[in-house]
């Protein structure tokens, strides 16, 4: 015999764990507004590949006792940045973003042009 009984939506439970706080990415801008380099703090797990590879000292690495990591990427000098994007390119977690004015202007015109 078969049972017809309905069954009660499932409503997915989301853990403070799993939950995306505004906090956790952090967005900082160069003085004169060219350069933006958006830190998402839960991807990031402390490799240092964006540090060691940044040429001009913008990134370092600070303690963060809350993750099993024992450290997290910070801004140090953001005025020193020249938006090469290698940290970027480098984080293998996606927890860097930079951004350039002049470059996304540059990436536009080439979609309007091509």
């Amino acid at each position: 015999m078969s049972d017809n009984k309905k069954m009660a939506p499932v409503t997915p439970v989301i853990s403070d764990e799993s939950e995306v706080h505004a906090e956790d990415t952090v967005k900082t801008t160069t003085s004169d507004g060219q350069t933006t380099i958006v830190i998402h703090r839960h991807y990031c797990k402390g490799c240092e590949l964006c540090v060691e590879v940044c040429p001009k000292d913008v990134l370092h690495m600070v303690t963060a006792t809350d993750r099993w990591e024992g450290a997290i990427v910070e801004i140090l000098n953001m005025d020193n940045c020249n938006a090469c994007m290698l940290c970027e390119v480098q984080c293998p977690d996606f927890a860097i973003e930079v951004y350039n004015i002049k470059k996304e202007a540059k990436k536009k015109e080439k979609k309007t042009v091509g």
